[in-house]
């Protein structure tokens, strides 16, 4: 069974038809030099000749790759000049994340709606993101699509209020309002959920199962992410991400937090030394990735 029917088979998201319930709902379209690398990296044998033309030709993604490239997030020796040599030092697969992140950065616009803040909400995401990393290489799990994956689980949440605010204003002004998680008022008002809305985006962009799966997951507990047999998966570190969200997270608490790393064989000392050097990674990612966070 595949990651993807496995997610859609799992009880609670089997709420309906994905296409029926986000019919009305105007989910954003990848860019386009996003998508055409998804297709090419899809491609038996592909080679780096013939995505470096395709990453050259897109200006703003060819800057950010290299302003990735030499980011703290990966700490190269030496400055990377072209995207060659980015693609060379870092992977076809590496390479593909970035482009993720891109795409990302390039459709979440700022609703203007009071109570969302673009810049809090920017860095709670590069947040956990990095968070999300860290984890996974302690793990010993995929760190680059943990990374990836982080920073797009909540994706949903800035296209919802911004195109969908006549419905999607109640759950979010009864959110900010309640002591419940965002997805329990989700769930409450609209009988789905902002993770199944990112899970949603993620497949109509054709990004790999892994990612629909750990976006759409992400409000899960370890012990659910086990009963789907994804413990040794990216899905792990991204849910616990989650939990120590500052911005748009599921007003969990720290001993919560404490709970599920430790169930996942991290430590007490080791989930705050993560944290802590998470944090102070967070203004040099928004730089290369472009955005203002706060």
């Amino acid at each position: 069974m595949n990651l993807f029917k496995k997610f859609l088979e799992y009880a609670k998201f089997s709420t309906g038809d994905f296409e029926k319930i986000f019919a009305d709902v105007e989910m954003p379209p990848c860019p386009k030099v996003v998508a055409t690398l998804m297709h090419k990296l899809n491609e038996p044998d592909i080679d780096i000749d013939q995505i470096v033309p395709l990453l050259e030709s897109d200006a703003s993604l060819a800057a950010q790759i290299l302003k990735i490239a030499n980011s703290a997030l990966y700490g190269l020796p030496g400055k990377v000049t072209s995207i060659a040599k980015a693609v060379a030092l870092l992977g076809l697969s590496e390479v593909r994340n970035i482009a993720i992140g891109y795409a990302m950065t390039k459709t979440v616009k700022d609703p203007g709606k009071e109570g969302f803040e673009i810049e809090r909400y920017w860095a709670d995401s590069i947040f956990r993101a990095v968070f999300s990393k860290k984890v996974a290489l302690h793990l010993g799990v995929e760190s680059d699509e943990a990374f990836s994956a982080a920073l797009l689980q909540d994706i949903a949440i800035p296209v919802l209020i911004d195109r969908w605010f006549d419905l999607y204003k109640d759950v979010f002004e009864t959110w900010l309002q309640s002591d419940k998680r965002l997805h329990e008022v989700e769930d409450q008002i609209l009988a789905w959920n902002h993770a199944q809305a990112g899970a949603w985006i993620s497949r109509s962009w054709q990004l790999p199962d892994i990612f629909t799966c750990s976006i759409g997951l992400h409000i899960s507990s370890f012990d659910e992410i086990k009963e789907l047999k994804l413990e040794n998966s990216v899905v792990g570190p991204v849910a616990l991400s989650n939990k120590l969200s500052v911005a748009f997270g599921e007003k969990t608490s720290i001993e919560e937090a404490e709970l599920e790393a430790k169930a996942m064989g991290i430590d007490g000392d080791t989930l705050e030394e993560l944290f802590e050097e998470s944090k102070a990674m967070v203004s040099s990612i928004a730089d290369a990735l472009g955005i203002r966070a706060k």
